[in-house]
C-alpha cells in the first residue's frame, strides 16, 4: 500500500522515474480507471527510489524526498477547505522537465545532455483538469526543458509567482519564478486551488 507509487526503468545505466502519481488516499495498487485530479510539473526527480526491482509501477521510496509529500498535504487541506469530497481514487500525475532521476541537479543535466533524445513520460499526453508549475526560477541549463509544458492539454494552467508574490493563472515560461513547494506557505496556494477543485 501506499501513496506515491511511480514507474521507474534503467536506461543507459541511469535511473528513470515515469508515470509518478500522488494519491490522496492510501492504495493498494493503482489501477486503469483511477482519476487525476491535475499534475504538477518540477524539475527532474531526486533522492526518491524504487521499492522493489525495476519495470513495473510500485510504491516509492521516498527517502527523504519532500515534494511528493508537500503536494499531497496541499491538496488535502485544499479539499478541507471547501468541505469538498476527496475522490476514493484520486491521484496528482507528477511531470518533470526530465524524468532521470538524480538528487545532485548539476550531475542530473551533465547525464541528460548526453542522451541524444531525452525519453518523455507518456503522462505528458494526458488531459489534466489543472497544471501546477513548481521548476523554480530561470536557469540556463534547464530552460531548453520548459517550452514543451505550455502545449500541455489542461483546462487550467497556474504558478505562484515568487517574484511578485501573487498566483498567475497562465503557464509558467522560462523566466518565470514558479515557486518550488520547498519552505512554501501552504496557505499562499492553498485557497487558489481550493477555489479551482470547487469549480470542478
Amino acid at each position: 500500500m501506499g501513496y506515491f507509487w511511480a514507474e521507474f526503468r534503467k536506461i543507459n545505466n541511469e535511473m528513470f522515474r515515469f508515470n509518478t502519481r500522488i494519491y490522496l488516499n492510501n492504495i493498494v495498487t493503482p489501477e486503469e480507471n483511477d482519476i487525476c485530479i491535475g499534475a504538477v510539473v518540477g524539475k527532474n526527480p531526486g533522492t526518491a527510489k524504487p521499492s522493489n526491482a525495476v519495470g513495473c509501477i510500485q510504491p516509492i521510496n521516498l527517502d527523504g524526498d519532500k515534494l511528493l509529500p508537500n503536494v499531497r498535504s496541499i491538496l488535502l487541506k485544499s479539499y478541507a477547505r471547501e468541505n469538498l469530497s476527496i475522490p476514493e481514487r484520486g491521484y496528482v500525475q507528477v511531470l518533470n522537465l526530465f524524468y532521470l532521476c538524480n538528487a545532485n541537479l548539476e550531475e542530473a543535466i551533465n547525464s541528460i545532455n548526453r542522451i541524444q533524445s531525452p525519453i518523455i513520460c507518456n503522462s505528458e499526453e494526458k488531459l489534466f483538469p489543472w497544471l501546477w508549475y513548481l521548476w523554480g526560477g530561470s536557469d540556463f541549463s534547464l530552460n531548453e526543458f520548459k517550452n514543451r509544458f505550455a502545449s500541455i492539454n489542461t483546462k487550467s494552467h497556474f504558478y505562484y509567482n515568487q517574484s511578485a508574490a501573487r498566483i498567475e493563472n497562465s503557464a509558467a515560461t522560462k523566466d518565470s519564478f514558479a515557486r518550488h513547494t520547498q519552505g512554501l506557505s501552504h496557505e499562499l496556494v492553498v485557497p487558489y486551488i481550493a477555489s479551482i477543485l470547487k469549480a470542478g
